[in-house]
Order: C-alpha cells, then sequence, then structure tokens
C-alpha cells in the first residue's frame, strides 16, 4: 500500500515538474534561463531587447525567445496574452549599480525592476526570481535593495535577498551577486536557499559574507572551490576547430608582447599600488622606455609617496614638487631626470609638480590570474589582453574559456562566424550572464518550494494543485 502510495505521488511530482511554466525578462544569452531548463522547467516565454544575445538564446536555449523592449505597449500585451506561470525570471540591467562603471542614481535602467514588477503583478507568479550585481546592496546605503523589496511587497510576495558568492557553489569563479526570491504571500511555501559546499576565500576589498549551511546555521569543513586550471586545463592551445568557441579577438599593440612576458600569475602593471603583485612600467623598457637608474628612483619615489596625506587630499594622487623628490629620493639636482622622464611620458608637469602620467589607469592592468584559484569575476573585457591574461599563455582567455569559467556547457554555440566583432559580442554575452551552475542550483530550490511546504519543522509532500489551491 505504501509503496503504491508512493509511487503515486512520485507520478505526480514528475507531472507537476513539466507544468511549472517560466517566463524570463532581459534574459540576455540564457545562463539563468538554462539552469531552471536543465531542472525540468517549461520556457514559456523569454525577451531582451539585444538581438545579438536572443539569437544566441533561441540557438542554445528555447525558440521562444523575441527582442523586446520591456517598456513597450507590445510586450505588455503579450504578457497579458500569457495568461499565467509559476515563475518570473529577471536579471534586470545593472549598470547604474556595478563597480566596474560609473555609479549614477538617476540612471534611468536602475528602475527597470520596476517593469518586472509590472510583469509579476500581471502574470501573478507563485515565485520570482531577480539577478543584480552585489554593488547594489552598499551603492546610496542599499537604499535599491530595500526600495525592490519593499515594492515586491506591497505587490503580495514575501520576499529574501541574498549575496552569494558562485565559487561556494561550484562554478571556478569569483563572483558575487545579489538574488532575490519572492513568494507569492497566499502560498504557505518556503523557499530553502541552496546550501553552499565550497567555502572561498575574502578577496582584497571585499566584505564577508554570511556564511549558510543546513537550516541556516554556520557550515564547517567546505572544501577548496574549483580553480581556473581545473575548468580550463584541457584548452591551452587554441586551434581553430580544435574546440567550438575555444578563439580570441587576436588585434592588440605589438609592445604588448614584452608586457605579457613580463606579467607572471598573481601580478599585474600596477604603478600605483605598492606591492608584490606589481609590475612597473619602468621595469618593462621594451614597452615603455629605458630609463637611467636615477631616473628609476625618481619614479619610485613618486609611486612611494605620491598618496600620501601630507602632500595633499587627492585620492587618486598628488604631484609632488622637485624639492620633495630631492627630499624623499635622497638625490641632488634632479630637474634633468624630471625633464627627461617627462619627455619620455612616464612623468607629467602639473604647474612645477609632477606625477606619474596616466597613473590612474595603471592601477591595475594586465592582470594575470593564478592558475590554482578560481577565475576573477569574468567581465566583459575580458577578450582584451590589457585588463585580463590567461594564467601560463601570453594570451587572453578564449570565448570557450570563459564560458567554461562561467559554467556554461561545451554544447552552448556562442559564435557561428570567426569575426572579431562575433567573438567581441560573445565575451559581452558572457560576461553579463548568471553561471547556469549556480542558476540551475536556484531552480531546484525553487522547485523544492513550489512542492513541498514546511510545517512546524517538517517536510510533507504537497501535490502541484493541493499547494496553490
Amino acid at each position: 500500500m505504501k509503496a503504491s502510495k508512493r509511487k503515486a505521488e512520485k507520478a505526480n511530482e514528475d507531472m507537476d515538474w513539466r507544468q511549472l511554466r517560466v517566463v524570463s525578462l532581459f534574459s540576455g544569452c540564457g545562463g539563468l534561463d538554462l539552469g531552471f531548463k536543465e531542472e525540468g522547467f517549461e520556457l514559456a516565454y523569454a525577451c531582451d531587447n539585444d538581438p545579438i544575445a536572443v539569437e544566441v538564446y533561441r540557438r542554445n536555449v528555447d525558440k521562444r525567445a523575441y527582442v523586446r523592449d520591456v517598456t513597450t505597449e507590445q510586450f505588455h500585451r503579450e504578457i497579458d496574452e500569457i495568461g499565467y506561470c509559476d515563475v518570473v525570471l529577471g536579471g534586470f540591467p545593472c549598470q547604474g549599480f556595478s563597480k566596474a562603471g560609473p555609479k549614477t542614481e538617476s540612471d534611468p535602467r536602475n528602475v527597470l525592476y520596476r517593469e518586472m514588477l509590472k510583469t509579476v503583478l500581471t502574470l501573478k507568479p507563485k515565485v520570482f526570481v531577480a539577478e543584480n550585481v552585489d554593488g547594489m546592496s552598499q551603492n546610496y546605503g542599499g537604499a535599491f535593495v530595500e526600495r525592490i523589496k519593499e515594492d515586491f511587497g506591497n505587490a503580495g510576495y514575501r520576499v529574501e535577498s541574498r549575496i552569494l558568492q558562485a565559487a561556494d557553489y561550484g562554478v571556478p569563479q569569483y563572483r558575487r551577486r545579489i538574488l532575490f526570491i519572492g513568494v507569492r504571500k497566499d502560498i504557505r511555501l518556503s523557499f530553502i536557499w541552496p546550501e553552499p559546499k565550497h567555502a572561498t576565500p575574502l578577496r582584497n576589498g571585499e566584505f564577508k559574507l554570511q556564511s549558510y549551511g543546513s537550516e541556516g546555521a554556520v557550515a564547517v569543513n567546505r572544501t577548496s572551490p574549483p580553480t581556473i586550471e581545473y575548468a580550463i586545463g584541457d584548452l591551452l592551445d587554441v586551434e581553430i576547430g580544435a574546440m567550438q568557441d575555444h578563439v580570441v579577438t587576436d588585434k592588440w599593440p605589438d609592445y604588448y608582447q614584452h608586457v605579457f612576458e613580463a606579467i607572471k600569475p598573481g601580478q599585474k602593471l600596477c604603478n600605483v599600488r605598492r606591492a608584490d603583485t606589481s609590475v612597473y612600467t619602468w621595469q618593462i623598457p621594451d614597452a615603455f622606455g629605458k630609463v637611467t637608474s636615477r631616473e628609476k628612483v625618481v619614479l619610485e619615489t613618486i609611486s612611494k609617496n605620491r598618496r600620501h596625506k601630507r602632500f595633499g587630499n587627492k585620492p587618486n594622487g598628488n604631484p609632488l614638487s622637485l624639492e620633495v623628490i630631492e627630499e624623499l629620493s635622497g638625490l641632488k639636482k634632479v630637474a634633468r631626470e624630471v625633464r627627461s622622464l617627462v619627455k619620455k611620458n612616464y612623468l607629467k608637469d602639473y604647474e612645477g609638480r609632477y606625477d606619474l602620467m596616466g597613473a590612474m589607469f595603471c592601477s591595475g592592468l594586465f592582470k594575470r590570474p593564478q592558475w590554482d584559484e578560481p577565475a576573477p569575476t569574468v567581465l566583459t573585457v575580458f577578450d582584451n589582453p590589457r585588463y585580463f591574461l590567461h594564467p601560463i599563455k601570453n594570451r587572453p582567455f578564449s570565448v570557450r574559456e570563459c564560458a567554461r569559467l562561467q559554467s556554461f556547457p561545451d554544447a552552448f554555440k556562442f559564435c557561428v562566424g570567426t569575426s572579431n566583432a562575433e567573438k567581441k559580442a560573445a565575451y559581452r554575452l558572457i560576461g553579463n550572464a548568471v553561471p547556469p551552475l549556480l542558476a540551475k542550483l536556484i531552480a531546484n530550490a525553487v522547485k523544492r518550494t513550489l512542492v513541498k511546504e514546511r510545517a512546524k519543522g517538517a517536510s510533507k509532500f504537497v501535490s502541484y494543485e493541493a499547494a496553490v489551491a
């Protein structure tokens, strides 16, 4: 009797999975949606205003994807025609919050979440999932996080938000993102967040995340996250046809080769941050020009002292006078060396005071990550070696390598041609995507939420129909 009852429940459960429908906004190339598809959800409708993203989505994820501006009447008419769905997804644009660009509170992209809110109000899904950069929690005092939670709460949802580190969940990349999960208030269901499997160390400048384990307890004995070598160790040689999308944009200045040879794993080109990880432009004379021993002392003196408050309050550094340079360096009569360095474009003259030329732009370029660590956050500029280098090859990461670092499967095809324009578009789409592996874990948690109800500490199976009754 018990066996037959469980068999019936299992059949009911399997049927329910097939019925769970997803509507996706701001879908990009489909990283978030792919995770839900792999967990058995039906992708009923997806849209993005980027035609290239929609083309890649349709090729790899589902044909029901459309180029749409979510502010238009056409989009809202199509949402009305959908009728219902179980889940609404939305990785609404993040440029107004991103650490990688200007942060403007009035940026119109900051309020695009309201279009997602309108969709939620129309479709009344049981759950919604929204994703954005973790900078949203810090910028403007976290006001946007609270505003989003309040607005969706007023729409009838219990909303939780967490900042998740992708590497904690098996993605071979340091990538922090904030996720909002909303469960409709009339549904007595609790969302159980996926549990981290790895322990990721804090990196420079990061704030500590709360560590969650079973039932919210602090977890212990987690393993180290997967590394770059683990993810792409078999893709060292870039050969056309060797692996789908294993290609790079191959145009950069000839002098870059000298920079490549000087930067070791864990290092970067950085004149203004004094650290063991910094390589200075004057240490690469074949790329930036030769300097004498006295000129080198002048440059290092300015580099070491330009940010000291005794010389000014400019946060990015202060130009120093000849007298100060002589005092700090111990050299006499440095005017000739300083004039020579200005001519060689190492220094810039600020009305008789001198600072490193382009100092703000040499605060961390040509970063070469460690082979035995997770990758840095995969950005849209990974095609340009000026920003990131392969750990052990003198080239940027390939499109396929970036895709793997984001946990996209090798069968996911970004490029159909070989033009640099198409490659650059692929890097952009990958850098903006949600890692499918993380998305799959979130999808699994949503799926469990929709068929199980927690009551007084015990879990019991609830059919799809009973759960929404």
